[in-house]
């Protein structure tokens, strides 16, 4: 025992200079992540007051949420928003991605590359008011429809039948580029001589995609799959910007209804309480996909 002591403080003494830059690091996540989650599950027990102290309620907060219907609608809203756009952008990613790979000019693959992917860099702010222009009553959509004949102007941002759609499409056009920077950059990675083997017997270049460039991108693809499933619950920004009262039963999630309770209304605790469920949430979908892509074997080569 006293020998793996030793042993212990000589790999400290020999490693100080690499714990020292990492203790910084390590503040950090702890004043400003951890901190913060662990005060605010403390607060989704208690009632927390304007004025005065808290009142601790045990799982009332979680009560609550649990029986809120506005909490389930939100809840199914960021599911079904969430899992759309996740399915929609990985299709579009993967489809510029193949036909980024089969274009020979650098010139034209360097553009629609970064055409793709400039509006992963842009906020939601400039986003948002971009397409909630297009689609407006005197926007390109509504200019596009009456060219073709259909009278009168459609508010397709206060109809509910269009919210969902709306909100998946433009979330999947603004993060495809980045998919498709991920899985181009595992697709440029690949041997050569496969293809050039597929080549020889006789493959056609539609066969030498499915059979050859799509299973080994697989696991790139179970890697976005799981980092996505992390964030189907955290869209605050599209629909904080996108959204309006005439179609919030339709869009508005989690994050936005914590927020109206937590900021707005100053109900702390069951805000904390959502979030903390949120968080839960999130880490069993993350367990449930991971279980699902047996992701733990996407580099055992089975």
């Amino acid at each position: 025992m006293p020998r793996k002591k030793g042993d212990t403080l000589r790999k400290i003494k020999r490693y100080r200079g690499i714990y020292l830059m990492l203790a910084p690091i390590a503040a950090y996540f702890l004043v400003f992540s951890y901190y913060p989650l662990v005060l605010g599950i403390v607060n989704s027990f208690h009632k927390v007051k304007l004025l005065g102290g808290s009142q601790f309620v045990g799982l009332a907060n979680y009560q609550e949420v649990a029986g809120s219907r506005l909490y389930r609608q939100a809840l199914q809203n960021s599911l079904i928003v969430g899992v759309g756009t996740f399915l929609l952008q990985f299709l579009w990613g993967l489809m510029i991605a193949v036909f980024l790979n089969e274009v020979k000019r650098k010139t034209f693959k360097s553009l629609i590359q970064t055409v793709t992917y400039i509006p992963y860099l842009l906020s939601w702010t400039v986003v948002g008011g971009l397409w909630i222009t297009i689609f407006s009553p005197t926007g390109m959509v509504n200019g596009i429809l009456n060219k073709l004949g259909v009278q009168g102007a459609t508010v397709f941002m206060a109809e509910p039948a269009f919210a969902r759609p709306i909100m998946i499409f433009t979330g999947a056009w603004k993060g495809a580029g980045y998919f498709a920077a991920l899985f181009l950059a595992a697709i440029v990675s690949l041997d050569n001589s496969l293809y050039e083997s597929a080549r020889i017997d006789g493959a056609s270049r539609w066969q030498q995609i499915m059979k050859i460039t799509i299973p080994q991108i697989i696991p790139t693809m179970k890697i976005v799959t799981v980092l996505s499933a992390m964030g189907v619950l955290r869209n605050f920004d599209q629909i904080f910007v996108m959204g309006n009262p005439s179609i919030n039963d339709k869009v508005q999630n989690l994050l936005v209804l914590i927020y109206n309770d937590g900021i707005l209304k100053f109900n702390v605790g069951t805000a904390t309480a959502a979030a903390t469920l949120v968080l839960v949430v999130t880490m069993l979908i993350s367990f449930i996909v991971r279980k699902l892509l047996r992701y733990d074997e996407a580099y055992d080569g089975r």
